[in-house]
């Protein structure tokens, strides 16, 4: 079998802003990627690392989410916080003690690590906080038993991964969630993974909030004890005992 390979089209300055023009003319990418003469995935993938530069990726529901982050605090009251992926803007260290950090070492924050290195730092250095959020672009899938194991009292994750939906992709889900089918490809069932590494850290996860926005979910968990009720606790015995039978039978 002979293999090709190909050299991707590098995209100029012009295209690209020529991309982002089309789209706010209300294109759908299917019709950029026609008249750009690039193919669909490739017109999603540089809009998307586009809106990411310009710091306007998800901007959409930034206003809601930011309402629910301020009615969130205000329910669980917490003192100190872990924000994953902070970006230019995070919680506000004068009301709370705030540990950030983000990969993009522009964004003036305490730690420039890659999220997974970060959070192994935290729980190396045996941290806990009361709130930590997650709210990557994509998913931070492989930090969330870290996260869980470090939060005492809320949780709020961003589920990026929701956006495959629209593509009708199940390698990710699959592989994470054993999620086999697009009709199982639903936010409950990935809140319904969640809780259940919360059980195995003997913490209960209730969704609080979840608000569902273009290619994502964030959901907002309250954070209780798990009380794990045996299911071999003793009950009342009505069968007859061998010896009160055999004193039945004597008489």
């Amino acid at each position: 079998m002979i293999y090709t390979k190909s050299v991707p089209r590098k995209w100029s300055k012009e295209e690209e802003n020529k991309v982002i023009e089309l789209k706010k003319q209300g294109k759908s990418n299917l019709e950029i990627a026609e008249i750009m003469d690039r193919t669909e995935v490739a017109i999603q993938i540089k809009l998307k690392r586009l809106t990411k530069k310009n710091d306007t990726y998800n901007s959409k529901h930034r206003k809601e989410k930011y309402s629910l982050n301020t009615q969130f605090l205000e329910i669980i009251k917490p003192k100190s916080i872990l924000d994953v992926f902070s970006g230019s803007q995070f919680y506000d260290k004068n009301k709370y003690d705030v540990i950030t950090n983000d990969k993009d070492k522009k964004f003036n924050t305490d730690y420039n690590l890659d999220y997974l290195e970060f959070l192994c730092l935290m729980y190396y250095e045996k941290r806990s906080f009361d709130l930590v959020d997650l709210d990557p672009y994509g998913s931070a899938y492989d930090g969330f038993d870290l996260a869980i194991k470090m939060a005492n009292k809320g949780l709020i994750i961003t589920l990026g991964e929701i956006g495959h939906q629209r593509w009708k992709r199940l390698d990710f889900v699959e592989r994470y969630y054993n999620i086999t089918n697009l009709n199982d490809f639903t936010t409950n069932n990935l809140i319904e993974h969640i809780k259940k590494i919360g059980y195995k850290n003997k913490k209960e996860l209730k969704p609080h909030f979840i608000l569902e926005a273009n290619n994502i979910a964030r959901v907002y968990f309250i954070i209780e004890e798990y009380k794990i009720t045996s299911q071999w606790e003793k009950k009342e015995d009505k069968r007859l005992n061998i010896f009160d039978f055999m004193e039945e039978e004597l008489k």
